[in-house]
């Protein structure tokens, strides 16, 4: 509570957004909504300009990367005249419903960890082996990320993360269909568990790419790590709501009826995303124009919108050459407009990227940071359970609060990243030092974990405090990867999670043998807190904020 209470001191200039077309979706997401509403101060060497009459700078902001006409089918129809702009804005059209579409994903992510303690108990599985079977699903993940950034770049955002909905709620339903009395008979469990989490995985992997490709293509740049935020707060909301049902759902109809009432949720959910969310234009929607288009795209956005030219962000085109760091990189039409043509992302080969350093920079950070992340989204509970003596409701509970304070987190990281480049701080100083402190704090706080004897107030807070700094990568390495990759986000981004994915792959697997042979998690705490050092020093010496790709 006081961490909510704190946070709404930052967003006290925003609206509570009502419309029909968000769905129940419970206070905490509009709460967060309305902070990436909250006006921007923005530099007055003219970079760029809001008025401050808005809490409308999200709501005001259609594709400005987008400098093509829609496709047939995916412009606006007759009805948008009549539609308040409030509501045919990118924050209730795309942010909202990106967020609801990542909360579900959580959900059916984070079910297992509270689900595998009856699990194990039922089929006698150890630890080491319930490590291998929390590790499938980043099997299908990791190999749906290269793919989902490329089909996301090349269709849309839109689509692709419909169809992800789809699979993953199908998948979630399959493992108790499918666990059968005579496939348990015939020593199948194990197969049928893990075909079934792989699949899971394999649905969710698009998520995150399609996120990144809708945010590079409906969000200006001067507003990307803000709208980052409010999509991570989805994300780890989902963490929140999974916690929080799980048990109570475990208690009352088994954990067989977990699986099935997640996976039933996803149908509300993609009929509201495909009635909700716009369809992506004809070209690449990250695509970068040349600067004599940026005035037209404009003023159709001026004429769609209802916002007049004095209320919208302008962005003049950098001038050729200067190399200038500008806080407006990533989707906006003017950012390196007058580099580059008019060219969509596909011409960007994976092989090219790999031979940028900056590209390399973004997977090393990437790695340590899902090394980490999935280590405390799979064995928390666990952690809790049977290192500190919590029974399975108070280990889900008590695995709420860090993922709180995280989501919180991820929502105030775009705010105040967005807040210093308005202020006049270099791009590049902002993704480093929030980088910074997003992996020195949490190695602290791991460090303390490891040591012996530690009660479990001490554990608790040390958790919460890795988690929620954590989350400030958020407006890092996340928002680094339209940096330098504006025409090819979800590209991108599918690189580098891939990587991330097989550090997640390793390190939920690692984690249950290395548990089972120790009887301690000290050695994967302290592991873990190395890796994040190492991570700050190689993002320190290579990241970039430069437009490459």
């Amino acid at each position: 509570m006081a961490v909510l209470l704190s946070s709404c001191a930052q967003y006290r200039h925003a609206q509570i957004i009502q419309s029909r077309c968000v769905p129940h979706t419970g206070i905490y997401l509009l709460f967060l909504a309305t902070a990436a509403k909250a006006p921007l101060h923005q530099r007055r060497d003219g970079l760029s300009r809001v008025s401050r009459h808005g809490t409308r700078d999200l709501a005001a902001s259609a594709s400005s990367a987008a400098t093509v006409p829609p496709s047939s089918g995916a412009g606006p129809s007759d009805d948008d005249a009549t539609v308040p702009a409030a509501v045919r804005s990118p924050l209730i059209t795309v942010l909202l419903p990106t967020a609801l579409a990542l909360l579900l994903c959580n959900m059916d992510r984070i079910c297992l960890s509270v689900a595998i303690l009856p699990m194990s108990a039922e089929f006698g599985w150890p630890a080491s082996l319930q490590g291998v079977v929390q590790s499938a699903f980043l099997w299908g993940y990791m190999a749906t990320q290269l793919v989902g950034g490329a089909l996301a770049d090349r269709y849309g955002g839109k689509l692709v993360l419909a169809g992800g909905i789809a699979w993953f709620s199908a998948a979630s339903m399959l493992l108790p269909l499918a666990l059968s009395p005579a496939t348990v008979a015939a020593g199948l469990t194990m197969p049928v568990v893990l075909l079934s989490r792989f699949l899971t995985g394999f649905g969710e992997g698009v998520a995150l790419p399609s996120m990144s490709n809708l945010v590079a293509s409906h969000i200006p740049a001067a507003s990307k790590a803000r709208a980052l935020g409010l999509c991570f707060s989805g994300f780890h909301s989902g963490n929140l709501a999974g916690l929080i049902l799980s048990p109570l759902l475990l208690m009352s109809c088994g954990w067989r009826g977990l699986f099935y009432v997640f996976g039933l949720l996803g149908m509300p959910l993609l009929f509201m995303w495909l009635k909700v969310v716009p369809d992506s234009p004809a070209n690449q929607p990250a695509a970068v124009a040349e600067p004599a288009t940026a005035t037209a795209t404009t003023a159709a956005f001026h004429s769609k919108t209802g916002v007049t030219g004095a209320e919208a962000p302008t962005v003049p085109a950098a001038a050729p050459g200067s190399g200038a760091e500008s806080p407006h990189i990533g989707s906006s039409a003017a950012t390196t407009g007058s580099r580059t043509s008019v060219t969509s992302g596909s011409d960007v080969s994976i092989r090219r990227m790999l031979t940028s350093s900056a590209t390399w920079a973004i997977i090393a950070v990437n790695v340590v940071n899902h090394f980490g992340y999935f280590i405390y989204l799979n064995w928390m509970p666990t952690y809790f359970n049977k290192a500190l003596g919590f029974d399975v409701r108070s280990s889900s509970f008590t695995a709420f609060l860090p993922w709180l304070v995280m989501a919180v987190g991820s929502s105030a990281a775009g705010l105040l990243a967005d807040n210093l480049v308005s202020r006049g701080v270099a791009v590049s100083a902002v993704r480093k030092g929030l980088q910074t402190v997003a992996f020195l704090v949490p190695a602290a706080a791991l460090l303390v974990l490891s040591q012996p004897g530690i009660s479990p107030a001490v554990a608790v807070g040390c958790m919460t405090l890795a988690l929620g700094t954590t989350s400030l990568g958020q407006a890092g390495f996340v928002a680094n990867m339209s940096d330098v990759a504006p025409r090819a986000a979800g590209k991108m981004f599918g690189l580098c999670n891939t990587f991330g994915c097989l550090s997640g792959i390793v390190g939920v697997t690692a984690v249950g043998f290395i548990v089972e042979a120790t009887r301690s998690f000290a050695p994967v705490f302290s592991m873990t807190a190395v890796l994040y050092v190492i991570g700050t020093i190689i993002w320190n010496i290579f990241c970039t904020t430069e437009p490459l790709f």
